[in-house]
């Protein structure tokens, strides 16, 4: 089948058949001849043609498909008639694509449960404490406890005595002071305490104090039990409180210059001593110190001052810790009378001890 359109000679072939065959379809006019006047010679009859309707249908298509073709060559449908210009490319710049952050999944963390509180007790102080006195007493702030429970406080001077362990201690406590808590477990407290730690106790087996610290018990005070300091663990302790003790020369010693060994032992009358200088109430501890040879047995005494801060002691020679079975065992000697007061700050030196001198045995 041909789809081309007619071109050239076949074209123009194609139109006279065209014009002729419509020409032709027209057929004579015989009426309009009739009627005119006869200036022209009768015309020959010519035998009438039939009236071919197909084709002049067939014309019209044919008229119809060369128009057809024309438009589609004039739209640009067939082939270029003129050259057309070739579009110069444009530069087409690709945009560049937008990166969204996607956000990071969070890994669902159960939550944590608070821990709990940590039982606590402070003392609000920039006073240092000078022994005896707790000044205008002792103000501690307390938290973290159960609320609204009944528990105590107290002062807790702890000494090495003679413990065995690194950490062994013993303590000497003050009366405990009652306290409720609040609603957040807290509380603040402030009281004087009817004790004040002591240098060193008199049991002559404490040693010096360690520290003195404000100490959370339940209510009651503090709670015996088979541990080696004989009381259980405090709830909360402090920080160790400020304590200053006094000095030792402000005591003084008067003793007879020299006595009979014969004096010390038995039930003799012993060594009268008079300690002046002291507080009331301070427990002192008297003893001897050989200084012209290898001392060979040794005399004490032990009290506490009066109201006037003067302390009345006895000293002996035949004691639990030093016997002496005759005062024929006693040479004589020189030696010291010195003196601790267990509210004093004790020189590490014996030497630096309030002291007085003493003869014994030989006295003129």
């Amino acid at each position: 089948m041909r789809n081309e359109p007619p071109g050239g000679d076949e074209l123009d072939d194609l139109v006279a058949r065209m014009t002729a065959n419509v020409l032709a379809a027209a057929g004579p006019r015989a009426e309009q001849s009739a009627e005119l006047p006869g200036v022209l010679p009768e015309a020959t009859p010519v035998p009438r043609r039939r009236f071919r309707l197909g084709a002049v249908i067939v014309a019209g298509l044919l008229v119809l498909g060369i128009g057809a073709a024309g438009g589609a060559l004039a739209l640009g449908f067939g082939p270029q008639v003129f050259p057309v210009a070739t579009p110069t490319p444009t530069a087409t710049t690709t945009p560049t694509p937008t990166v969204t952050a996607m956000p990071t999944a969070t890994a669902s963390v159960p939550p944590v449960a608070p821990e709990p509180a940590v039982p606590t007790v402070s003392v609000a102080t920039t006073t240092t404490f000078t022994a005896p006195s707790w000044g205008d007493g002792l103000t501690a702030d307390v938290s973290g406890l159960t609320p609204n429970t009944d528990y105590s406080v107290s002062t807790d001077a702890r000494y090495r005595g003679e413990s065995k362990t690194p950490d062994g201690y013993f303590s000497a406590f003050s009366s405990p002071i009652a306290f409720t808590t609040d609603a957040e477990g807290g509380a603040t407290v402030s009281w004087i305490p009817d004790a004040f730690p002591e240098n060193f106790t008199d049991s002559l087996e404490s040693g010096f104090v360690l520290g003195t610290y404000v100490r959370v018990d339940p209510a009651g005070g503090p709670e015996s039990d088979s541990s080696t300091a004989g009381f259980a663990e405090a709830i909360a302790l402090s920080e160790p409180l400020p304590i200053v003790y006094l000095p030792e020369n402000l005591v003084t010693v008067t003793a007879p210059a020299c006595i009979t060994s014969v004096d010390l032992v038995g039930e003799a009358v012993g060594l009268p001593v008079e300690l002046t200088g002291l507080v009331s109430g301070e427990y002192v501890v008297v003893k001897s110190r050989q200084t012209d040879g290898v001392q060979s047995y040794g005399f004490a005494g032990y009290g506490r001052a009066d109201e006037s801060g003067t302390a009345h002691i006895v000293m002996h020679g035949n004691t639990a810790f030093y016997p002496v079975s005759t005062s024929a065992d006693i040479a004589p000697g020189r030696w010291e009378i010195v003196v601790l007061g267990n509210y004093r700050a004790v020189s590490p030196d014996e030497a630096d001890r309030p002291s007085t001198e003493l003869q014994v045995g030989d006295c003129a």
